[in-house]
C-alpha cells in the first residue's frame, strides 16, 4: 500500500459512483480467460518443484529506491518461486537474484516507456499462464493478477501460483470482492495444491476478513510469522502467503529500506 493523493476530483467522482459498474464488466469477461489454467498447452521447462522449496513475496515499490537489487540479492538466495509485486519490467529484477528464473509478468500499470505489474519467478517454467486485470476505482489505475501452473515432481496435479496485487483505494469492499471473485473459477476447478501470495492491502478488520473468508471455501489458510515484522497500516497486515496442500516452516520477515513493503519468505513441502 502506498498512499497516492487521487489525481484530481473527477477520477474521485468517477471512483465513488462508477467502480462498480467498471469492475463488474472487467470481472465479467476474464475468469474465462484465466480458465486457461486447465490446459497444458505450454511445454514446461526446467527443474520441477517438488519436496520442499523455497518461496519469495516482496512489494518491491517498482524498484525506485536505491539497494533494492541488493538486498534481493540478499535474502533470495535459493529461492524457487518469487511472487514480486510492483515490479518493473525493465528493471531485471530476475538478473539481480543472481540465478536463472522463468518470468510470467502480467502488466498493471504501463508508459511507453516503462510497464510495471506483478512477476512471477520460478525455477522451472509453467506449465501454464494467464493474467487478470482489476482496477482502481479511485485513480482509474490497473491492479494485476498474475496466475501460473508449475508441474510437481512425481505427481499428475499441478501447483497453481497466485500473485496478486489487491485493490487499496476505495470506500467499500465491493471492488476487492470483484477482484477475488474474478480468481473463483480458476479456484474451484484446480485440484491440486495453491498459493496465493501477494500485497493483498488489507488494512482494516473488514479487508482481512474478506480476503480471510473468501481463500478459506477453497481451503487455503494464512502462512503465519513469528515474529510478525509485515508491513502494517492502520495496525493490519498488508502482505500475506496463503496455501492450501502445503506445510509452512521457516517462516519469516525480512526488513528491509529500499520498499515500503518488508519482504516474506517461507519453506513450502508438498503434502
Amino acid at each position: 500500500m502506498h498512499v497516492t493523493k487521487p489525481r484530481n476530483i473527477l477520477w474521485l467522482v468517477l471512483g465513488i459512483i462508477l467502480p462498480a459498474f467498471y469492475l463488474t464488466a472487467t470481472a465479467a469477461t476474464e475468469p474465462a480467460v484465466c480458465s486457461v489454467t486447465t490446459v497444458q498447452d505450454i511445454v514446461p521447462q526446467g527443474r520441477e518443484l517438488g519436496g520442499e522449496f523455497d518461496v519469495l513475496s516482496w512489494n518491491i515499490q517498482k524498484t525506485n529506491n536505491p539497494g533494492w537489487a541488493e538486498d534481493l540479492a540478499g535474502f533470495s538466495e535459493g529461492i524457487d518461486l518469487a511472487f514480486i509485486q510492483e515490479a518493473s519490467k525493465q528493471a531485471g529484477i530476475s538478473q539481480a537474484i543472481g540465478h536463472d528464473l522463468h518470468s510470467s509478468f502480467a502488466a498493471g500499470y504501463t508508459t511507453s516507456s516503462r510497464a510495471t505489474g506483478v512477476l512471477t519467478l520460478s525455477t522451472g517454467s509453467p506449465s501454464a499462464h494467464c493474467t487478470l486485470t482489476a482496477i482502481e476505482p479511485w485513480l482509474g489505475t490497473p491492479k494485476a493478477t498474475s496466475i501460473t501452473a508449475y508441474p510437481l515432481q512425481d505427481r499428475e496435479d499441478r501447483l497453481l501460483a497466485i500473485n496478486l496485487h489487491a485493490i487499496n483505494f476505495d470506500l467499500g469492499l465491493d471492488s476487492l470482492h470483484l477482484q477475488f471473485e474474478a480468481l473463483r473459477e480458476v479456484l474451484a476447478n484446480h485440484l491440486g495444491p495453491i498459493i496465493l501470495a501477494g500485497d493483498l492491502n488489507t488494512w482494516s478488520e473488514d479487508r482481512q476478513s474478506m480476503v480471510d473468508n473468501f481463500l478459506q471455501e477453497y481451503g487455503l489458510a494464512s502462512v503465519a510469522f513469528e515474529p510478525d515484522l509485515r508491513t502494517r497500516a492502520f495496525g493490519h497486515a498488508l502482505d500475506h502467503i496463503y496455501v492450501r496442500g502445503l506445510r509452512a516452516g521457516n517462516a519469516k520477515v525480512i526488513p528491509v529500506s529500499s520498499s515500503d513493503h518488508n519482504a516474506l519468505r517461507v519453506t513450502l513441502g508438498v503434502l
